[in-house]
This record gives structure tokens, sequence and C-alpha cells, in this order.
């Protein structure tokens, strides 16, 4: 360890392993790219304000470039006692020697960290958000195909009132657009730069925020250098999102959880389903539970983050910084594991429409709309035609009647167009959202185009990082630089 001239030592090795961990290796897919792409954009932003000279930085892009191609092995072997930040720093010192420190220049780690924090959740928002869209496809596809399969809507877990399969998807689909929506409404706060903040009093030094943020494709920068390292909002918000998500994802694995039981309204595929180890005849769907599970997961994600982040002072610190932010990145996975196992759910459902009419006939699900029409046709205050109907519901269980209009046609007490079929009554329901198809088909019609609108929201933001990245190495190759190696993802996209 270098000397800093008011520190001496390293820091406590067993200190250093709890903190930084033991050494780099976990930071070379999680950090270092990162660093590297803040330092090329840093090294052509300091070139340009004249802070350093073109040979040091074309000597930095030639050791980036080394250390990129060779997986930033040579200094994943190192310790890191103060942190990856500063490993980084030392290899580059002691590769190109002492001036390899001015590129920190009108920066610091606080600043460094909070970029870097944003690069690093570009990949996973992006999936995030483009899970929902496919997730939100699905249901509109399914919506469509069943917009007259009648369905019993449950309340209390008992079947209450004539639906349709389209309704209930519908339902589920609102709910995710606006999950959506939260989550493509942090994209502004992920697009601000904060290099140039500093330690969160800014720099006297004329550097051009501007250009570094739109070489590593932010479109706006730091307005306030105290908020930039302090806030991890974003954070916050996303897993915010997360957590709304997490709960909305949860209730409906637990509503197909309820067609799959007993009833069986709906069923999956082998290939969805498990058995058990056992009890030959079980079929458990426990990708739904594994929904549940990983929900709650993300929710607890959200807690943790919120509660780290409480009552810390506004400024940058450790616990909101480090301890509290790195919740994100588990709470962004299982988010995406949710979503990705209920589209597969739903992708292979299977509809028991034979199931689900058999309920509606044996459930007496077209009593309110009896009640209602007395109240309006026959005369009846809705309370007095209330317990009418309920009575003569109570006479059909004791008789074993399985439908109320058995009952009211036998006694000859009623209409039977008083008395209408579930089917007839889905389709009469078009108010207040009901489930009549074309009721149902026009929320479609809406819903579909904001999630094509999304979609190209998405596409916009990737295009954007795309196009930086390409003016970057433009810019690189304009100082006689080396051609320098895309960063990728795991799942193979550049960076």
């Amino acid at each position: 360890m270098q000397d800093t001239g008011r520190i001496k030592s390293t820091l406590h090795p067993e200190a250093s392993a709890i903190v930084f961990g033991a050494d780099l290796r976990r930071s070379v897919s999680d950090e270092l790219p990162f660093y590297a792409e803040i330092d090329r954009a840093q090294a052509i932003m300091l070139e340009r304000a004249g802070l350093i000279d073109r040979n040091l930085a074309r000597t930095v892009f030639i050791e980036l470039d080394r250390l990129q191609t060779e997986g930033f092995h040579g200094i994943a072997d190192l310790l890191a006692p103060r942190g990856s930040y500063l490993a980084y720093e030392d290899h580059l010192r002691s590769v190109i020697g002492k001036e390899a420190s001015n590129l920190h220049l009108g920066r610091s780690r606080n600043d460094i960290n909070a970029t870097l924090v944003k690069l690093r959740m570009r990949g996973p928002y992006q999936k995030l958000a483009s899970e929902l869209v496919k997730l939100l496809r699905v249901l509109c596809s399914l919506a469509r195909a069943h917009l007259e399969t009648v369905f019993p809507l449950h309340t209390h877990r008992q079947p209450a009132v004539p639906s349709t399969l389209a309704h209930h998807l519908v339902a589920f689909a609102s709910a995710l657009a606006r999950d959506l929506d939260a989550v493509l409404a942090v994209h502004p706060l992920l697009n601000r730069c904060c290099l140039g903040a500093g330690v969160g009093g800014g720099t006297t030094l004329p550097i051009l925020p501007d250009l570094t943020a739109g070489l590593l494709g932010f479109t706006t920068t730091s307005v306030n250098s105290i908020d930039s390292v302090a806030s991890r909002d974003l954070v916050l918000r996303l897993l915010a999102a997360s957590a709304i998500l997490g709960s909305n994802l949860s209730r409906i694995a637990e509503t197909l959880l309820l067609w799959v039981g007993e009833a069986g309204l709906v069923s999956l595929p082998d290939e969805l389903v498990g058995s058990s180890s056992a009890m030959p005849h079980k079929r458990n769907p426990f990708l739904l539970e594994q929904v549940q599970g990983k929900a709650g997961a993300a929710i607890g994600c959200f807690v943790a983050a919120i509660t780290g982040m409480h009552s810390t002072p506004f400024t940058n610190c450790v616990a909101v910084g480090t301890e509290a932010t790195r919740h994100v990145w588990p709470g962004i996975d299982n988010s995406i594991d949710s979503v990705r196992l209920i589209r597969l759910c739903f992708s292979g459902l299977i509809v028991a429409e034979e199931a689900a009419t058999s309920m509606l006939d044996r459930s007496f699900v077209n009593a309110m709309e009896t009640a209602t029409r007395l109240a309006v046709d026959a005369g009846l205050d809705f309370r007095s035609a209330h317990n009418q109907v309920g009575q003569l519901v109570t006479t059909a269980v004791e008789c074993g009647a399985r439908r109320l209009s058995a009952i009211m046609e036998g006694d000859r007490m009623l209409d039977p167009d008083v008395s209408p079929a579930p089917d007839v009554i889905v389709r009469a329901a078009r108010a207040g959202g009901g489930p009549a198809p074309e009721t149902v088909s026009a929320v479609l019609d809406e819903l579909e185009g904001s999630i094509e609108r999304s979609a190209a929201l998405l596409c916009d933001l990737s295009s954007g990082w795309n196009r930086a990245r390409e003016e970057l190495r433009s810019a690189i190759g304009a100082l006689d630089g080396p051609k320098i190696q895309p960063i990728n993802d795991e799942d193979g996209a550049h960076r």
C-alpha cells in the first residue's frame, strides 16, 4: 500500500475481508468493466479540457484494452485492502506510471460509484422491463382468445358472479402495466450522470461534464453535487416498483393456484408442474409458489434498502451507497425470475371450459342479477329483492337444486327472464368495466397500445446507450488509440 500521507497502514485484514472481500474476483464482472468505461470517457474529457496530455490518454486506452481482453484477471488476483477502485487505480499506476492517477482529477470515488451503479443497472433494468413487456403481450394474446369464455369471478374464495377469462386476464394485465409504468418512470434518473460532483462539492477545474456524460450514454448531468453523491433514491424507486410488482405477481399466482386447485378450472402442462416424492398422483403447480417466494424476496430487498438509508446524513455515506444499495441486485434478479416464471405458466395454461361452466351452473352466480332485475323490473326495493332471492337460494340448497331458476319456475313466482343464464349476464355487463366481450376488447386495444409505447421507449433507451458507445469509441479512435473491445453482458448484449 502507498503512504497516503495521512494513513500509514492497510486496513485490518479481518475488517478488510468483511468489507471488501479477500480479493477482487467478485468485482471482475460487477465493477471493473465499468471503471474502465468511465475512465475511457474521463480520459477523453480531460484531454480535451487540457488537463492531461494526449500520450497519457493513449497509454490509458492501451492498458484498458489489454485488461479487458484478458478479462481483468491481472487485477482480479490482487488483494483489495482499500476496495476495488483503489486496487484498480494502483494497477494503472504500476503499469502506466504515477501520472495515471491524474485520471482522478475533478472526481472522487463518491461520484464514480454513484455513476457506476447507474451503468451497472442498465442491463438488469432493461431485462426487467423487457420481461414485463413479454408477460403483458402473453396476457393480452390469451385474453383475445378467451373474450367469450365464461368464467366464475370469486370473492372470499367462493364463486360470486359470472365473468370471463379474458376479463380476469385484462385485470392482471392492467395492474402489471402500471408496474411497468413505474419501472419506466425512473429512467430519467437512471440517465442522469453524477460525474463531476466529486466528493459532493463539485470541482474548481474546467471539466466538461456534458462530454463525459454523453460519451457514457447519459442524457443529463449533475445539477447539485451533494444530491448526486448523497442520493440513491433511484435504487429505492426501482425496488419500490419491484416490491409492488411482487405483490401483484403473488396475488395473481394465488388466483391461479385457486383455479388449479380442486375446482380444476385450469391446469398446467407436464413441463410446468412437479411430482411428489411420495404421492404418485400429484401434479404440483410449484412454479406458482416459486413466483410468490421470489416476489416476497424482492419486497424484502426494498425493505432492507430503505431501512438502510433511513436516518442517514444527506451526504455521501457508506450505509447508503454501499450497504443499502447492494440490495438492488438481488431485488431486480428475483423480480425478473418471478415475471419469467409466471409468463411461462400463462403461456402453457390449459383452460377447462367445461369445469368453469359446471361451477357456474351449480353456484347460483346469477343471484345478484336476479335481485337487481326484481328491483328494476318488478317494483321491489333492492333490499327486499335481495332477501327474497336469498331465501330462494336457501330453498334450492335444501332441495338439492343446482340452479336458482329451477326453484323459481317450479313456484311460478318469477318470469324466467329475471334469472338469466351466466353467459347472458356476461354479454349484458358492459358498464363499469364489466366482462362484456366488446368492453374487454376495447380495454385490450388501449392496453396493447400502451405496451407497444413502452416497448418503443425501451428501444429508444437502448439505442441511445448504443450510440454513446460508438461515439466513445470514435473519440478514442480520433486520438489514434487502439480498437476497444465492447463490454459484454452475461446474456451477450453489448454495453
